[in-house]
């Protein structure tokens, strides 16, 4: 039928239908060639977007291992935490390497709770021959986490242990716990190892320093506080400065003493010893100028 004449009153006449009918496309059958050609569509998506997030995870990872060689710890610990997202399949052994250089990097800044956290987190996916291998890191990292705790006595086994199986950097911390713990001639034979190979660094003058304080050669306290405090390696100077505070306390020279407990403090508000010295020479200090 064509379109009606709106001008033919009668119905006579006819527009006709320019307009062909649309022909419907017959549906393709649902076989399973074609089911084998979405699902290979699909893989290959897949595929691709796999290799992107891999591509990105292997250039963080580099790029972390870069910033770690060059002892940038907290720079690399930022991306080392990149090139773990995405967290893809079959990539856990990926993932659980980039975890072993966190762990590190937390010991290298001291952050060793976390250290032991990321050792935790691999464990998930390490396999039962491997586990007693990480138990060891762990434990290396718990006992410089009780040394970090002032635990002097529960730390020593452990990084004694670590110590002789091969981990001599931690032998300053070994000769460190034995002098915490008032067994000078084991500290100074441990001492006396780090320095045959190396010279005195700031850790081994605040040591000193702190014995002399305590044996009450304050001659050789103040020598070691000075020299210590003057070395480029600053990597201790909080222990010399607060050192220098019970120099000056043990001197009865409360007014000076008092002057470095508040710099101390202005410089580590959140030390609880800083803050006690302060609390006690403010007295002190207050008493001597009347």
């Amino acid at each position: 039928m064509g379109r009606k004449n709106k001008k033919d009153i009668y119905g006579i006449y006819e527009f006709p239908d320019d307009k062909p009918k649309k022909k419907k496309k017959p549906k393709k059958p649902f076989t399973i060639r074609n089911v084998i050609k979405l699902f290979v569509m699909l893989v290959c998506l897949v595929l691709v977007a796999y290799g992107v997030s891999f591509g990105v995870k292997y250039s963080m990872k580099n790029k972390a291992i870069s910033l770690y060689e060059q002892q940038d710890y907290t720079g690399a610990i930022d991306l080392f935490y990149e090139a773990l997202k995405p967290r893809l399949p079959l990539m856990e052994a990926f993932d659980s390497d980039v975890r072993f250089y966190i762990a590190d990097c937390y010991i290298n800044v001291g952050e060793y709770g976390y250290a032991c956290q990321q050792y935790d987190l691999i464990r998930l996916w390490t396999k039962e021959d491997e586990v007693e291998g990480l138990d060891y890191l762990q434990n290396v990292a718990y006992g410089l986490q009780l040394y970090s705790w002032e635990e002097y006595r529960s730390a020593l086994p452990i990084l004694l242990e670590a110590y002789e199986d091969g981990y001599k950097d931690l032998v300053l911390y070994v000769g460190s716990c034995y002098g915490q713990i008032g067994d000078l001639e084991n500290m100074q034979i441990y001492y006396n190892v780090f320095l045959q190979d190396n010279p005195m660094n700031s850790f081994m003058y605040a040591q000193y320093a702190a014995i002399a304080l305590d044996e009450g050669n304050f001659e050789d306290a103040i020598y070691y506080i000075e020299t210590g405090k003057q070395l480029k390696d600053q990597s201790n100077i909080k222990e010399l400065l607060f050192d220098e505070i019970v120099y000056y306390e043990k001197m009865k020279d409360y007014n000076t003493a008092f002057q470095k407990a508040e710099d101390f403090v202005e410089l580590y508000p959140n030390d609880i010893d800083g803050k006690n010295e302060y609390d006690v020479l403010y007295t002190r200090q207050t008493l001597t100028e009347e």
